[in-house]
């Protein structure tokens, strides 16, 4: 006698007219204790206004009400993956990358293959695609490395089989890698020229992200528990991007970095400006991390550029201190990287 095959199931979904609008009800078949039943999920119509939009938000309950199905791996939908990917990679990223590659699985890779059966995403298909994109070089870079996940997480899940090439492995991108900008190089005097005609404390953020080559997030994030004034030190861990705190970018980040005097000078005497705050460069506005952009744009960049200097941001200081393994250590006068106001 044949055993019965379970039915591969998409969801039955269906629109209802609701007192102030409209809403989804979807529907699985299911048999509890012998007697089929069909549980209803319903979603609101402001959350979800597309029949697509529903389908979307419930691939990841697909892929599971269909585990072990024969047909799972020939039906399921590229969505199906996605919905993994948030589920299960997303949570681990830092915040402005989970941000990112959110909006880039919404606007782009859901939009084009978040229907499409998972067989006929081929790697000819998703290279032309992606070359049609009007992207920059490193935002296409970001939606192959978003869906190398998604084909890392299928083959691991044995949608597809696990010791198959990533077909994302076969998609090359030209410019990715090749800097568009030759980043500025700052004289020493140049450096010192900046730090003089910058307003406090813009002037002291540059001399501390210039002398240690910290990433400008690693800077807004720095607090006066992580400097030891006896040791001379400072300690890295954490960063501040985009309204939210979290882990440096890599575990290498971490660090503690020694101060040269001149520096832990500079900071003694702006800690006593900071009004007992617990970091070291307050927004007089919040009281928390300062904006990077706002410092960036109305100040580093435009005073840099009226002195000369050139096109200059804060990775450029990051890029000049490691080229020069930090600018206190070229000269034996410490005291005039930094001039006060």
């Amino acid at each position: 006698m044949k055993t019965k095959r379970p039915r591969y199931q998409q969801g039955s979904i269906k629109r209802v007219t609701r007192a102030n609008g409209f809403a989804w009800e979807v529907r699985f078949s299911e048999t509890v204790n012998g007697k089929r039943r069909q549980p209803c999920e319903t979603f609101d119509g402001d959350q979800y206004p597309t029949e697509a939009s529903v389908r979307i938000a419930i691939e990841l309950t697909v892929s599971q009400i269909n585990a072990g199905t024969a047909g799972e791996r020939a039906d399921a939908t590229f969505g199906t993956i996605t919905a993994i990917y948030r589920k299960e990679h997303l949570p681990e990223l830092g915040h402005a990358t989970q941000t990112m590659n959110s909006y880039l699985l919404r606007n782009y890779i859901d939009a084009e293959f978040g229907r499409t059966p998972l067989r006929e995403v081929k790697p000819l298909t998703i290279d032309k695609w992606i070359k049609s994109l009007k992207l920059a070089a490193s935002t296409k870079a970001s939606i192959r490395s978003v869906m190398s996940v998604c084909f890392r997480l299928a083959a691991l899940h044995e949608f597809i089989p696990p010791m198959a090439t990533n077909p994302m492995t076969l998609i090359k991108l030209k410019g990715v890698s090749k800097r568009k900008k030759k980043i500025t190089e700052i004289t020493i005097e140049g450096f010192q020229k900046l730090i003089r005609s910058l307003p406090e404390p813009l002037n002291v953020m540059v001399l501390v992200c210039g002398c240690l080559g910290l990433r400008i997030s690693e800077l807004l994030a720095l607090k006066w528990e992580d400097i030891d004034f006896d040791k001379k030190t400072i300690a890295i861990q954490r960063k501040f991007t985009r309204g939210n705190l979290g882990k440096t970018k890599s575990d290498a980040s971490e660090s503690e970095l020694p101060l040269a005097d001149a520096v832990l000078a500079v900071l003694l005497a702006w800690k006593l400006k900071t009004k007992g705050s617990v970091w070291l460069f307050p927004s007089p506005i919040t009281g928390g991390p300062r904006s990077s952009s706002m410092l960036l744009q109305k100040g580093l960049k435009p005073i840099a550029r009226n002195l000369g200097l050139g096109y200059v941001t804060w990775h450029t200081l990051r890029h000049n201190a490691r080229l020069r393994g930090g600018w206190p250590s070229h000269t034996n006068d410490e005291g005039r990287y930094y001039s006060a106001a």
